[in-house]
This record gives structure tokens, C-alpha cells and sequence, in this order.
């Protein structure tokens, strides 16, 4: 980079682990340009460097930990980095975001991404100290948890300031859904992240630093910021309750995941909800840097066989998956889940949906006996959740086969498996069903890059939820259609997800929380918002307008990326049982029923292909991304 550019650190950490090769880069003025930063400058670098079909777990993957613009600054919910990487559960595109501290101290550190590449002949784990770069041995650390890990490196390195990521024991042996886990409890959690890391012998990355981020308008930033705080500050049901609270909102709805997606009503919701969360097992609330929301619960079991220590968790996501979708009720069980899970390094969510669909495999006939062993695959067991959870980390017995995910040991099984297993382009659903909540969640769970995604690009599940919804994000000046028609009306649900599918990037290359972009104006952090906060801090002077097109930009860049690896229309599907009417509770009788429909929306308002769901050349090119326009006219 030819000249200082404000709010960013200006340099990348390129780590060649085969050969020990340690380089520091300039960043690129053309890709903070195009791409801004974090996920979309990430974007880029796989683009353009890794090339098409390569094998996720192979040396010639890259994961890459990236920052944005405003991460580690003043301004609100700005304590993200994502990873960035092939995924070995999807083979498309990955990315994970995480909160805690770990972002903000790269950025301190002097680096706006750190790129691995290559693999170490042996564990090892890389220690960052304001610009000093170190590759330590780790093979004491093999096979330790991830709150183990923690505590040794944070006593060998002699820094107790110092943010740790790190994998457990799932990375270790490359489950395909492992996580990332930072600061003991903070998960970048989806598509497998912690898989590539374990693939390299990378066992941790510890950094910190004291560097200054420099604002071009600190006056400005300062008054932008703290508008920006004060709108955040009226989320208060999330802020006093925390996600958990969705478990009686959405059981209401009749939109509550049940029984593998069953149903979307549990009869036991209060025994697992936020009240009960408060009033028996939370210590306090946790946030993230500079987040003045503090969705983090910080929780324990104190006695009896679920005893657990303190840590962060259950989210909603994981009280959910962890508990209604299995038919569990038991709350300390549930948390107690939640601890091992972080501490292994799984994904909660694609963790309960595998143990959830071994189950209903197993209840129509199509496990056998020996290979479960004498474990009782039955609902409502957490004896069973809790043990296939530590089979799933080790890969032993049956856990070796769900570690694969359950679009491949879905396979594996054979019988009707591949059509009851619950997941998009590989990626395992979440807690959110379409059928009961919004339609718009169909559209979404189908296209997105990195497969069934609630919150990547974004999450619009509050733009129609209820027939007085006033969550129109601040996206009805550039065309969202308004009033929202209702949640389970489809027609529109396309053209609309339109909108939200470009926004939702802008939190992510920008190095924000999704949920400081959730609402409407007065209570989020809008465009206009974003385009005052990033040009006080940058001296980059764009409008709102152009921020818009970067974000649309990142987000076809995405799309492309998986268009080379050979994806296309036929895989932006739902599974069987999206089309399968709710069986019971207040949605009792929902279900998508035309899904071509809102494709068809979609791909025209993105200006991609209607029969392929490839981006046009003509789009690509109103994009700026001729040369990737070229690549994929060859394909």
C-alpha cells in the first residue's frame, strides 16, 4: 500500500507452515476499494489464489483470520473476525464469524489478515506479539481440550492479555464441522473451520498487540459512533434476556425446531427458556468488545451429574439443537452439553442436527445394532447426546461416521437418509424454520454461498415475522418492498431477499456483528448509518449507494467462488421435509410449497441466470469483476 489509509493496520501475516516461511504484506489499495475488507478482501485472496477442486483438507487449502475497517475501533458490536477457507463439509465456500477479543488484538498486533497456507510436519501453534511472529512447538498440546490449551499457551507465552484461538481434540481429528474457539468459549463455529486448522497441524494462534488503529476524522468518528451506541442500547429485550429467549418467542409461533423438524412446537419450552436460564444457572451477562448489547450468558451447573463449570453459553442455536430438536428438556443437560461441545471444539448446531438425525435413522431401521453398540439412539436422552458428543470429537464408533456430517453419513446410511437429512448445499439447518417463522427463510437457507445459513448474509427473519413488523433494516430507499406481504406469503419473498442478501454484507466486510444491523432505523445500524461511520474513520468517501454495490460485489464474488467449484441452480435446494407439513403446535399444516418460485425472483433481481443460477456476464461486469466474468465464461 502506497499510502496510509485510516482504520486499518495495512499489512497481512502470510504463514507458509511447510516451510516456516513467515512474510508481511501491504494490503491492497484496489481490493479495500472493491472489497473494503474482512470477509470480502478474504474473498478475494481464495479467488484468486487456491485453485478450483481442491481437496479442503489438503496443504493447498488457506484459512485465512481476517479483521475489517472498524473492528477493534470505538464503534458498537465491533469485535468480529471471521475465518475465511474451502470447507471440508460443503466443498464451497466457508466462513465463520466469532466474537470476544480476538479480533480487535490482530488488529493491535498490526495485521488485518493472517493467511495460513501449506502444512507443519508437526503440531505446532503461532504466537503474535505486536508484529513478532513465532511458530512453536504444540505436540504437548495434542489432544487437549480447548480451555486446556488456552491456560498452557497463555502460561508459556507470559502474557495473560494475550487472545487465544484454538482448536480441541474434533479439529485435531478433522471433524468435518469442528470449530474455532476463541477466548475459551467464542466460537467461529460453522463449516469446519477447526477441520482445516487440524488438517495443517495448526493447533493455535495466540496474539496480542498495542498498536493504535489512526481515524481520519476523530471528532466525527467519536459523534457517529456514540449515535450509532444509543440506537444499539434499545435492543433491550436481547440485551436483558439474550438470544435464548427466541425458545418461547419461536414455540409460540409454532416455529420452534422439534424432534428433528417434526414439529415446531415443544410442550416443555419453559423448561429450557431464558427464565429458567436467569433464575437458576446464569452468574451474569457477557459482551464482546465494545458491544453495548451483551447477548453472552455466562453460566454453571453446580451440583448433581450435570455439574458444570463456569463458561459462556447456551445460546439460543444451542439450546435449541442441544435440546427441543432432540425432544430434551433438561436444561442442565443442556448446558452441560453446550460446555463439552466448546471444549472439544464442535459446532453446536450441526452437532445436534447429526446426533438428532442418527435418531430418526435409527428409529425407522436404518442403523443397526452394531454399530451403535449398545447406545440407545432414542429422543429425550441426554445420557445419549452427551455421549455421542465425546464419541463425535474422538471419531470413535458411530461418532466417526456423524463426524463426516450429515450430508455424507447420510450416504453412507443409504435407505431414504439422504432425503430426511436436514441441511443445504452440506451445511446442516439451524434453529430457524421456514415453515413456521418466515418464507423468507426458505429462500435464504437455499441460495446462500456457505449452504443452510440463519445469520451469513445477514438475518431477515424479523421482516415479516408479524403483520405490524417495522423491521424494514433501513432497505426500503433502495427498493425493498414494503409493507412486507406476510411471512407466509412466497410471492415477493425472492425480490425481497434481494435486499437483505446484499446488506447482510456489509457487517461482514466491514467487521461487525450481524446483530448491530437487525431492525429499523433508530434501533440499528443502517447504510446511512455505516457510510458515515466508515468514512470518518477511513477518509474514504463513498455514499451510500456505493457501499451497496461494494456489498453486492462481495456477495456475487461468493457466489462465483462456488460456481467454479461446480455449483449451480440444482443445488439451491431445501430438504424433503421443508415441503412436509408442520405435524403440530400453532403452525400445524405449513410448509414451502413453491420454491422455484422464489428462486426464479431472486435470480432475476440479482441479475444471474434463471435456468443456471450463475451470474450473468453483464452483471459481473456492471460489478467490476470482468476478469472473473472471463474465468467463468470459460466454465
Amino acid at each position: 500500500m502506497n499510502k496510509k489509509i485510516f482504520g486499518y493496520a495495512g499489512q497481512i501475516l502470510r504463514i507458509d507452515l511447510s516451510k516456516k516461511k513467515i512474510l508481511k504484506e501491504p494490503l491492497r489499495e484496489d481490493f479495500i476499494k472493491k472489497y473494503i475488507g474482512c470477509t470480502g478482501y478474504a474473498a478475494a485472496i481464495l479467488w484468486y489464489e487456491l485453485k478450483p477442486k481442491i481437496d479442503p483438507l489438503s496443504p493447498e487449502n488457506k484459512i485465512i483470520f481476517s479483521t475489517g475497517p472498524l473492528t477493534g475501533t470505538l464503534c458498537p458490536c465491533s469485535g468480529s473476525y471471521e475465518i475465511c477457507f474451502k470447507s471440508p463439509l460443503t466443498n464451497a465456500f466457508g466462513e465463520s464469524r466469532s466474537g470476544g477479543i480476538f479480533g480487535p488484538k490482530m488488529k493491535y498486533a498490526g495485521f488485518d489478515h493472517i493467511i495460513i497456507e501449506g502444512k507443519s510436519d508437526k503440531p505446532v501453534y503461532i504466537w503474535i506479539n505486536n508484529e513478532e511472529v513465532e511458530i512453536k512447538d504444540a505436540q504437548h498440546l495434542y489432544g487437549k481440550t480447548v480451555h486446556e490449551t488456552t491456560e498452557i499457551i497463555l502460561e508459556e507465552i507470559k502474557d495473560p492479555e494475550a487472545s487465544i484461538a484454538c482448536i480441541g481434540p474434533a479439529g485435531e481429528k478433522m471433524v468435518r464441522f469442528a470449530a474455532v474457539m476463541n477466548d475459551r468459549d467464542r466460537a467461529a463455529g460453522r463449516c469446519g473451520g477447526g477441520a482445516v486448522m487440524g488438517s495443517k497441524n495448526l493447533k493455535a494462534i495466540a496474539v496480542n498487540g498495542k498498536k493504535d488503529i489512526e481515524i481520519s476524522n476523530p471528532e466525527k468518528f467519536y459523534e457517529v459512533v456514540t449515535e450509532a451506541e444509543k440506537a444499539l442500547l434499545k435492543k433491550t429485550a436481547l440485551r436483558r434476556f439474550g438470544t435464548i429467549n427466541a425458545i418461547t418467542v419461536l414455540n409460540a409461533m409454532g416455529a420452534l425446531p422439534t424432534k428433528y423438524g417434526y414439529t415446531g412446537f415443544f410442550e416443555k419450552a419453559e423448561d429450557v427458556s431464558t427464565e429458567r436460564l436467569s433464575n437458576k444457572y446464569l452468574i451474569k451477562r457477557r459482551a464482546c468488545f465494545a458491544c453495548p448489547i451483551g447477548c453472552g450468558r455466562y453460566s454453571e451447573v453446580k451440583h448433581g451429574i450435570w455439574a458444570t463449570p463456569p463458561h459462556e453459553g447456551p445460546e439460543f442455536e444451542t439450546a435449541d439443537m442441544l435440546g427441543p430438536w432432540m425432544c430434551i428438556s433438561n436444561l442442565e443437560a443442556i448446558i452441560k452439553a453446550n460446555y463439552l461441545c466448546n471444549n472439544y471444539g464442535l459446532d453446536t448446531i450441526s452437532t445436534g442436527n447429526v446426533i438428532a438425525f442418527a435418531i430418526e435413522c435409527y428409529e425407522k431401521g436404518w442403523i443397526k445394532e452394531d454399530l451403535i453398540k449398545g447406545i440407545k439412539l432414542e429422543w429425550d436422552n441426554p445420557e445419549t447426546m452427551i455421549k455421542l458428543i465425546s464419541l463425535i470429537a474422538k471419531r470413535e464408533g458411530i461418532g466417526d461416521l456423524l463426524a463426516e456430517g450429515v450430508m455424507r453419513a447420510a450416504e453412507k446410511i443409504g435407505h431414504g437418509a439422504p432425503e430426511l437429512a436436514l441441511h443445504t448445499k452440506g451445511l446442516e439447518m439451524p434453529a430457524h424454520d421456514p415453515r413456521g417463522e418466515t418464507r423468507i427463510m426458505a429462500i435464504k437457507y437455499a441460495v446462500e454461498y456457505r449452504g443452510g445459513c440463519h445469520v451469513h448474509s445477514g438475518f431477515p427473519g424479523l421482516y415479516d415475522r408479524s403483520p405490524e413488523s417495522l423491521n424494514d433494516y433501513g432497505l426500503k430507499q433502495f427498493g425493498l418492498p414494503w409493507p412486507p406481504k406476510g411471512k407466509f406469503i412466497e410471492e415477493g419473498k425472492g425480490i425481497a431477499y434481494r435486499f437483505f442478501a446484499i446488506f447482510g454484507q456489509i457487517p461482514e466486510i466491514m467487521g461487525m456483528c450481524q446483530f448491530s444491523s437487525m431492525g429499523s432505523e433508530g434501533n440499528m445500524i443502517t447504510v446511512k448509518d455505516y457510510v458515515n461511520i466508515y468514512s470518518s474513520l477511513t477518509g474514504i468517501e463513498i455514499n451510500e449507494y456505493e457501499l451497496m454495490k461494494i456489498a453486492e460485489r462481495v456477495y456475487n464474488l461468493k457466489r462465483c467462488f462456488n460456481v467454479r467449484e461446480g455449483f449451480t441452480r440444482k443445488d439451491d435446494k431445501l430438504p424433503k421435509r421443508m415441503y412436509e407439513p408442520i405435524a403440530t403446535g400453532p403452525a400445524k399444516g405449513e410448509h414451502v410449497k413453491n420454491l422455484d418460485l422464489m428462486l426464479n425472483e431472486f435470480y432475476e433481481a440479482m441479475g444471474w441466470d434463471i435456468k443456471t443460477g450463475i451470474p450473468t456476464i453483464e452483471k459481473l461486469k456492471e460489478l467490476e469483476l470482468e476478469d472473473i466474468a472471463k474465468e467463468l465464461k470459460k466454465i
